[in-house]
């Protein structure tokens, strides 16, 4: 039977950064994970291609991206419905750019499963081990609304 992810993405110490984390972590700790497995890969955003295989159904990235609009303001999209405008290097295990680390899977011929992204946008990305109000206050509710993707 094919499997379902909803994968956290993020940095504990940088405020904001650890959204996915925590959202992940909100969803493990009350059982909610009952159709999918709810899974954290930190900062290390090239394990995401472990997931690129024939038996995953389906992947729901959770991660904290700027997108000019207010904090806590999240945005749900599809992944070939974007083009990444970040500018970057090398890919490495820290580049933190998930659309390119996609486009290297199919460069490579993986097999890339339908991938939704959940994306918050911060409030503060500093170097500390909290979220702020706003995004903590919302895990709820951005919890529900990535369960109401993954299990469609």
């Amino acid at each position: 039977m094919k499997k379902k992810y909803v994968i956290g993405i993020g940095n504990y110490i940088n405020n904001d950064d650890s959204i996915g984390l925590r959202v992940v972590e909100h969803i493990v700790d009350n059982n909610l994970d009952n159709d999918f497995d709810a899974i954290e890969i930190g900062n290390d955003g090239m394990q995401i291609m472990t997931y690129f295989t024939e038996q995953t159904k389906k992947i729901v990235i959770v991660d904290c991206v700027q997108m000019n609009k207010s904090p806590g303001d999240y945005l749900l999209f599809d992944v070939n419905d974007v083009e990444s405008e970040k500018i970057s290097g090398n890919i490495s295990t820290h580049e933190g750019d998930m659309l390119k680390l996609i486009d290297l899977g199919k460069k490579l011929n993986y097999v890339i499963p339908p991938i939704m992204i959940f994306a918050v946008e911060p409030a503060s990305i500093k170097a500390e081990m909290k979220l702020t109000q706003k995004l903590k206050d919302s895990i709820p509710l951005y919890s529900n609304e990535v369960i109401k993707e993954i299990t469609k």
